[in-house]
């Protein structure tokens, strides 16, 4: 298979020739060196993971920045820290505030080799700053923690396994970049040209969020958008002047009762309406309310569902007799199984029965960068990291013994495609 993005167009010239024993031979020697790393591995995601990422938390996304940094830096022969443009965020009162994210860490080695990857991830968390999910314990095989799975320990797989090539007699056939974003929780609205913008200079793509804890990975994914409608209608006295009121709430609950009628499940269309702000005292009529929705779709024709949510709002409006301004986009679009990505994930299959590890993949309706890179072009496995479940809860974690695995799983990966372009 040839990779994608700018460069995929190979010139074997460029590439030393291998053989097929050569790549064996090169494998098995970074397979049992990897071996003995677990305790360490864990180690590194504990260190990381009890330091909190709240993605709305600069100070605390800051020092985990210079954490990753720390760990990261030293692998690589060139470091960014790009500051990354603030982005507006609707608050419960219907007004827009920036959030002005961390810096999105960016690191490459040999940009010249004949074969890119783009490898990414993230280091923000969904669990609040100041929530009471803060630090790890061990019980039996699983690490419980904020972000253990989701996805610390998916970027200490991803350095592990960089390192095992950097070390290896094919490094200088095989280039990385590292994008490693503070905003992905939050739907990468400011990191997402940015890994669109490095994209086009890879061959492939490598993301390292969670495998399922039977290490069942993701690949055809929906696209996701988030929305929302700010309703403004009419403040009054609930006694004296109720009739002469426009009630944004009850607008409101108009509105969410006909977005949700938009789902569609043999389409494999959901929008699910998540929260709706707003109200007054009880002697009030309320005159704001916001509602927040999120949309997936399977297909990128099926994004034009955004036209019926701007219908919806122009009828509110017009029924109630009040203002409603709609808003939102679809951030990341889906990502297909193209005839690439299952040559990729042939490739896994074949890495995974010379390590004994059962290789599943499913469609899915969860998104991540994945989405992002597909949409730019590149081709990319976006389940690389460690096993684990109950993700996004005071439950996570991640699968102890899945941490050498997974990283000799992404080198064998890695190495494989090299072999792709060069066996004779």
């Amino acid at each position: 298979m040839t990779g994608s993005g700018r460069h995929s167009g190979l010139t074997a010239g460029k590439l030393t020739m291998v053989t097929k024993s050569e790549i064996i031979d090169i494998q098995s020697q970074m397979a049992e060196d990897l071996a003995p790393q677990t305790d360490r591995l864990v180690q590194q995601t504990i260190d990381l993971c009890n330091l909190n990422s709240d993605s709305f938390c600069p100070p605390s996304l800051e020092q985990t920045a210079a954490a990753v940094d720390g760990l990261f830096g030293a692998h690589f022969e060139s470091v960014s820290h790009r500051q990354l443009p603030a982005t507006p965020w609707l608050t419960d009162l219907g007004e827009f505030e920036s959030v002005a994210p961390a810096k999105m860490l960016i690191y490459h080695t040999r940009p010249s080799a004949p074969l890119q990857f783009l490898l990414t991830g993230h280091y923000d968390t969904v669990h609040r700053h100041d929530g009471p999910f803060q630090n790890c314990k061990i019980s039996g095989h699983q690490l419980h923690g904020p972000g253990t799975a989701d996805m610390k320990g998916g970027l200490v797989v991803m350095l592990e396994a960089c390192k095992a090539i950097n070390n290896s007699p094919l490094a200088d056939q095989i280039g990385f970049t590292v994008a490693i974003s503070p905003d992905e929780e939050i739907g990468s609205l400011a990191s997402g040209p940015v890994l669109t913008s490095l994209a086009k200079d890879a061959h492939f793509g490598l993301t390292f969020e969670p495998a399922l804890a039977d290490g069942t990975l993701a690949g055809a994914r929906k696209g996701s958008g988030n929305f929302a409608l700010i309703l403004r209608g009419k403040s009054t006295h609930a006694g004296r002047k109720f009739f002469d009121g426009r009630n944004a709430v009850i607008a409101a609950c108009d509105a969410s009762t006909q977005l949700s009628q938009l789902s569609d499940e043999a389409l494999g269309i959901t929008v699910n309406v998540s929260r709706i702000a707003g109200g007054s005292p009880e002697n009030v009529v309320p005159d704001l309310a916001v509602v927040r929705f999120n949309a997936r779709v399977f297909t990128t024709e099926q994004m034009n569902i955004e036209q019926r949510f701007q219908g919806i709002a122009e009828s509110v409006a017009s029924q109630h007799q009040l203002d409603v301004t709609f808003q939102g986009s679809f951030s990341r679009p889906p990502k297909p199984m193209t005839p690439d990505l299952r040559a990729m994930f042939d490739v896994l299959c074949e890495c995974g029965q010379r390590l004994e590890i059962p290789i599943q993949y499913n469609a899915t309706g969860g998104c991540c960068e994945g989405n992002n890179l597909a949409a730019a072009g590149l081709t990319n496995i976006d389940t690389l990291g460690v096993c684990g479940a109950n993700i996004h809860s005071n439950q996570e974690y991640a699968d102890i013994n899945s941490f050498v695995p997974r990283t000799q799983l992404t080198a064998f990966l890695i190495s494989s495609l090299l072999a792709k372009q060069t066996l004779r």
